[in-house]
């Protein structure tokens, strides 16, 4: 069931902009997984150099949209320290 909630958010997230606070753009949603634990999922994100590269998974429940922006929480240093996958 995960796993079909995953495909549906899909063609809805990928390709996106992701944007946190004040305005930083984090980076392009690449793809929706279903995290290792089974239950989270994550918008897997191309984060731009400026905050570190490489992949990121967000879980999805963290996310939230204003208008037709993609948002989340967090500053350049918790974005930064975000590991990659």
């Amino acid at each position: 069931m995960i796993q079909e909630n995953a495909a549906s958010l899909m063609p809805t997230l990928r390709g996106r902009h992701l944007y946190a606070d004040q305005g930083v753009r984090v980076g392009r949603v690449r793809e929706v997984r279903v995290g290792q634990d089974g239950t989270t999922l994550l918008a897997i994100v191309a984060r731009r150099r400026l905050l570190g590269g490489g992949e990121i998974g967000i879980p999805v429940s963290t996310l939230s949209q204003v208008g037709p922006v993609l948002t989340m929480r967090g500053t350049r240093d918790t974005i930064r320290a975000i590991p990659p996958l």
